[in-house]
Parts: C-alpha cells; structure tokens; sequence
C-alpha cells in the first residue's frame, strides 16, 4: 500500500521508545523508508498476521495449558474467569488477605462477594482457614502465588473438588512457576497471569487467561470481548445459552502482544537464572536465631525474584527493615505505608464502598449474610506480615555481588 495506515511513521515512534540515539534512528528510516511498511489491520481479529493469537498458541506450548486467552490485564483476566464461572449476585469467593487489592476488587466487579480466608507461613492460602470459610454460597476459591511462592495447590484442588467449586488461580505475580511440575496459572480451572511492566515477564501492560474447559473458555471470551469477534460466527444466534451476554473490551493490543512474544521467549532462562541466584544466594546468607527463611509449598517451583524471611520477633523484622537490610509490609507500616497487598488495608471493602449509593453487591437483595470485616479481622495473616521482610534477587548478579549481599545481611542481623 502507498500510504499505509499504520507505516514508518508510526514505527519509528516505536523504536524511539527504546531511547534509540537520534542519529540511529535518522539511519533506521533512511533503510525502512523504500520499504514502505505496512502493520497491516492492527487488530487482533481478521487478521492472518495477528500477534495475540501467535502469542496465546506460544503461552499454551509453552505451560501446557489446552486454552489461552490474551488480555489487556492481570485484572481482567481474573475478571473474564470469575465472570465464566458464574461468579454474581449472591455468590462468594475465597480470597487470601495478603494479595494485591485486585484479586477481591475482581470479584466485587463480578458482583461476587469476597471472602478473605487466613495465609500461612508459606504466605499463601490457608487451607484450613479456607475450609472454615465455604458456606453453600461459595463459588470460587482465587489462591494467589505471592512473591512468586507457589500455593498449596494440591490441598487446595482437593478443597475445591469436594466442595464442587472453581479454582482460579492469581498467578499475576508468579508467571514461569511451578507446583509439583505443573506451571502455576495451568492448574485450576483457571489460571490469570500479569504482564504489567514490573512482573517476571511484561508487556507493559497485559494479562494472560488459561482455562481447561472448552465451555468455560468460550464464557471468558464472551465478556472479553463483547463485540464477539471471537465467533466462528460473530452476529449469528447464541450456540447454546450463556454463550452470549454484555461484557467488556479488555482484549490485547497488537503491540503489547509483540512485546509479550519477545518476553515470553526468554522466560525459562529469566527463571532459571533467577532461581539459581536465588538458592546460591540462599546458601551464603548465615542468619541468626530467630530468622528462618519462608518455607515455600515447592521450594523448586518459586520464581525466585524474592527472598522472604520469618522473624520471631515483628520489632526485629522492623528494625531489619528499618537499617536497610531488608524489605516488606512491616517497614511499610513502620512508615505509615497504608499497602494495599493486605486486607486490612482494603477501606474500599471494609468500608463497603460502591461507585453508586444503592451499595451493590454488598447490598444487593440476593447477598446473605455478607461479612463485615475491621483492621483486625485476620490476627494470624497479620502476625505472619508483621514478621516478615523480603529481599529482591536478580538474574544478573554476579557470585561477587550475591556474595556482599550475603555479607552485608548476615552481618547486619547480628547488630540491628
């Protein structure tokens, strides 16, 4: 075409988001202009060279996983899941209170109402505390690998399975781990996976949706994409009843698409290298009584971006964070951080907030028997948070490098 829609023009403002030099780039369009490049439709539908669908068949060869949807969000994708599994008014869905606020403002958009379940000290769900909580309004339980920490997923599924319930697996912050060899996101009925900027893999915004029923699938497509230009047939009569229902846009860009197919490329060296760092670093940290490392539900199969320590004592945690050694929630709160990664944080449920005063769904006339939470409605989630301080590993550290952190640590728990 002689004056595509989307040419170099707009190719060039790509390149120049990778702080290419300006002189590069004058020599990059002096090559690209005789060309004439075309992007072609920048849709992922009718479209014979399309990025999204390259990429969901590239995550699904990659985990196993039998269908893969690409999303615009992490968020989304745990919307378009909760939706497909029926997730609405009266229902509830088990959440961990120590999660990013989504994982419960998902279900809230659902019209679901979350019910926020205990973690233990592998910083996931707790089963037992999950057990305690199912009542015959239950629906879904959402387990969330945080820090890259793989959940306890077989006590989990066997939870799940007795009480007729769908797993939706959060595995926003944990893509390229694993539970007994099974990549995270690829266990539950479904899986939701980020790829905001700041998660293993990004395409600076993005999400990933794994499902292993056909007919759920086919749900969390309707709501993805209400235009339905996912359908053999896009305007014909629904296939079968629930097929069709107003939704959401929330379908991936051609150009977060791309950027996810290069990530995604890269993904099992990204892990392979993390974790290595991870236990050598493991290794040469000496720490004190009263300081254990967080014992992971697979110890194999974390991501490895984040070393989290148990203190005895919350003070010691604080004071650890406090001189710099380390990270986490509880220095957080020593300066006042209101994190929205713990529920008691969550004003918007505590408080039930609504866009609108009618109070859905927390009012809605099918919602019985809603839960009213305060700041210390999870005593034990709360004292593992307080105790706990997190330190980041990178696949690019040198032995030398991990070798100072160690010291450093080791060193400074002994007197702070």
């Amino acid at each position: 075409m002689k004056n595509p829609k989307y040419g170099v023009d707009e190719l060039m403002e790509l390149i120049d988001v990778f702080a290419v030099p300006e002189q590069t780039q004058k020599q990059i369009r002096a090559l690209l202009e005789p060309d004439n490049c075309d992007a072609g439709v920048f849709f992922r539908y009718y479209n014979q060279r399309s990025k999204s669908e390259e990429f969901e068949k590239a995550y699904a060869r990659f985990s196993g996983s039998k269908y893969v949807l690409a999303l615009n969000s992490g968020t989304s994708a745990l919307i378009a899941a909760l939706v497909a599994a029926g997730v609405g008014p009266g229902t509830e869905v088990i959440v961990p209170a120590y999660t990013f606020f989504a994982s419960a403002s998902a279900v809230i958009v659902a019209k679901g109402i979350p019910v926020i379940a205990d973690v233990d000290e592998t910083l996931t769900l707790s089963p037992e505390s999950v057990e305690k909580l199912i009542t015959p309004r239950t629906k879904a339980i959402i387990p969330v690998h945080m820090l890259g920490y793989p959940s306890q997923m077989d006590k989990l599924m066997a939870i799940a399975k007795k009480h007729n319930l769908r797993v939706i697996e959060d595995a926003a912050q944990a893509c390229g781990g694993s539970f007994q060899g099974q990549f995270l996101g690829s266990i539950g009925d479904f899986g939701c996976i980020s790829l905001d900027a700041y998660k293993v893999i990004g395409s600076g915004e993005g999400g990933i949706l794994t499902a292993k029923d056909e007919w759920m699938f086919t749900r969390a497509q309707s709501y993805h994409d209400t235009g339905a230009c996912w359908r053999p047939d896009r305007y014909a009569k629904e296939r079968r009843e629930g097929e069709l229902f107003c939704g959401e846009n929330y379908r991936m860009s051609e150009l977060s698409a791309a950027v996810a197919l290069a990530q995604l490329r890269k993904l099992a060296q990204i892990t392979k290298e993390t974790r290595d760092n991870f236990f050598m670093l493991r290794d040469m940290l000496k720490l004190p009584p009263g300081v254990k490392h967080v014992q992971a539900a697979d110890p194999a199969g974390l991501c490895g971006y984040t070393m989290a320590l148990l203190f005895d004592d919350p003070e010691y945690s604080r004071r650890a964070q406090n001189a710099g050694l380390l990270g986490g929630n509880a220095g957080d709160s020593t300066r006042g951080v209101r994190n929205w990664h713990m529920a008691w944080y969550w004003e918007q449920i505590l408080e039930q907030k609504t866009p609108t005063p009618e109070g859905c769904p927390f009012k809605c006339p099918f919602a019985v028997d809603v839960p009213k939470y305060e700041q210390n409605s999870w005593p034990q989630s709360m004292n593992i948070i307080s105790r706990l301080a997190t330190l980041g590993v990178n696949r690019w550290q040198s032995q030398e490098e991990l070798q100072a952190v160690a010291e450093k640590i080791s060193k400074g728990l002994l007197t702070c």
